[in-house]
């Protein structure tokens, strides 16, 4: 039986990405062997395992125009091939240029975005291009059933025209790992025997709550505890600047970006995870937590609520609110250790339903409508 046929355009391919594209290319490795794929890679580079694709196209120019015209011709390519069910992953310029290719020669257009844009202003052009593209796709596709409600309300989007898919880990790539392991990477990091370690892993930006850092570090200057930052971005030099002010140095390692396929092992050292972010939709970060069982403490955006178990949704604490975070962060830090083996119980068992081969198979459901 021949298998269904896929066009799957991704933004960027780079085997050592720091990027949340990293679980995108371990959705791909699985649905490969039962879906016929057509991959188009707006930029970066090959994929090693490309055999596993019928047909693979890199987009080489640096030019945002020439790699529009680019993307434009490849889907064309792929639509007289017989593909005619398009799955863009976040591009809305891919999602309009296949809508605009379905929409002349037949198809279908799944669009996938997670987020919440309408809580930023951006530029009247943009926010005009989004909104058609968001209309003129066949199906948006998003995380959790809020962001579904939020999405059709702000975009005047039919109800039936957004499918939920929740987001995915491999729990083959995010599982414990040795001590001796876990003892190289804290002493490398300077990290003493019986100190705390406090994880903190995104783009260093005001939607993901770098604004909030200096407040919550300063809350345990003085303590055994060390934070470990890592990502980069827009505030970066600011956060450096504080830290620094602040007096904090001693406590904070700034690491910068770290490939996805190195940081189960940043989680392994933490006690630790917190996610303050005044802008979320369905975070991977949560999910990788989760997965190495690791302790959170988040603020309560997007679809954080539906992400985490309910027995933990203590953790999750409303917007903004820098006390009830820290106090949260203050529990699990001093929690006995047989409340923390309770707290890692619920969450590897309650991750394994986003397993990327069980979110496959709900991917694969997408082309049977």
């Amino acid at each position: 039986m021949a298998r269904p046929k896929v066009c799957f355009v991704i933004p960027e391919y780079r085997k050592d990405t720091a990027t949340h594209f990293a679980h995108v290319y371990d959705l791909l490795k699985t649905v490969s062997k039962n879906l016929d794929i057509f991959l188009i890679i707006e930029k970066g580079e090959m994929p090693e395992g490309k055999r596993m694709f019928s047909h693979v196209r890199l987009l080489s120019s640096s030019s945002l125009t020439l790699r529009i015209l680019g993307t434009l011709w490849v889907i064309i390519r792929a639509r007289k091939e017989g593909y005619s069910d398009f799955y863009i992953h976040y591009s809305f310029f891919s999602a309009f240029l296949a809508s605009l290719v379905a929409g002349i020669s037949g198809g279908r257009v799944f669009y996938w975005n997670a987020g919440e844009p309408w809580k930023y202003k951006r530029g009247k052009l943009r926010e005009a291009f989004e909104r058609m593209a968001y209309r003129r796709v066949t199906f948006l596709v998003t995380g959790t059933e809020s962001l579904k409600k939020r999405y059709a309300l702000t975009y005047d989007i039919p109800g039936e025209k957004i499918k939920v898919l929740p987001n995915w880990i491999s729990l083959e790539r995010f599982k414990n790992l040795p001590d001796g392991e876990k003892d190289a990477l804290k002493k490398k990091l300077g990290i003493s025997d019986g100190a705390k370690v406090v994880l903190f892993a995104h783009r260093l930006s005001e939607r993901k709550g770098v604004q909030h850092l200096p407040d919550i570090l300063s809350s345990f200057a003085g303590g055994n505890i060390v934070f470990l930052v890592v990502g980069d971005g827009p505030e970066c030099k600011n956060l450096k600047f504080k830290i620094e002010n602040l007096k904090l140095q001693k406590n904070v390692r700034l690491l910068g970006w770290i490939p996805n396929a190195e940081m189960p092992k940043y989680y392994a050292i933490a006690d630790l995870f917190i996610m303050p972010s005044d802008e979320e939709g369905f975070p991977r970060v949560l999910l990788e937590a989760m997965a190495m069982g690791i302790p959170f403490v988040a603020f309560g955006v997007g679809g954080v609520l539906e992400v985490v178990p309910s027995e933990l949704k203590n953790l999750v604490v409303t917007s903004g609110a820098k006390k009830q975070f820290v106090g949260a962060m203050n529990y699990i830090l001093n929690s006995s250790h047989e409340n923390i083996l309770i707290i890692q119980k619920r969450e590897k068992e309650w991750v394994k339903k986003f397993n990327v081969k069980e979110v496959a198979k709900m991917f694969e459901e997408l082309f049977k409508i």
